[in-house]
């Protein structure tokens, strides 16, 4: 290309337009409440399942309330436990509040 010579502009090309994004499918099933998961779950007492042979909290038979005793560090490995921990610590933290 020389100087005299004048560039080629090249044609604009159209915006592409975009597509709404949907909103996330809700899931097919419901998870059960909080509330009939730990069902009974008072700050002094345990839940209504909890047992000498197991407690709802840490699946096991070593009782994992939060105002009792909580998790051990055998326990704190372990996601479905900790989860389950966080869900009756908000169960309490509610009932504190509606008191």
């Amino acid at each position: 290309m020389t100087m005299t010579e004048t560039p080629i502009e090249k044609p604009a090309t159209p915006k592409r337009k975009r597509k709404a994004r949907k909103s996330p499918r809700r899931a097919s099933f419901q998870k059960p409440s909080a509330k009939a998961e730990f069902a009974g779950l008072t700050a002094t007492t345990c839940c209504n399942a909890c047992n000498p042979n197991g407690c709802v909290i840490s699946g096991i038979n070593v009782c994992a309330h939060p105002f009792k005793g909580g998790l051990q560090s055998a326990q704190l490995g372990q996601h479905e436990t900790v989860k389950r921990f966080d869900r009756a610590k908000r169960v309490l933290a509610g009932q504190k509040i509606n008191v």
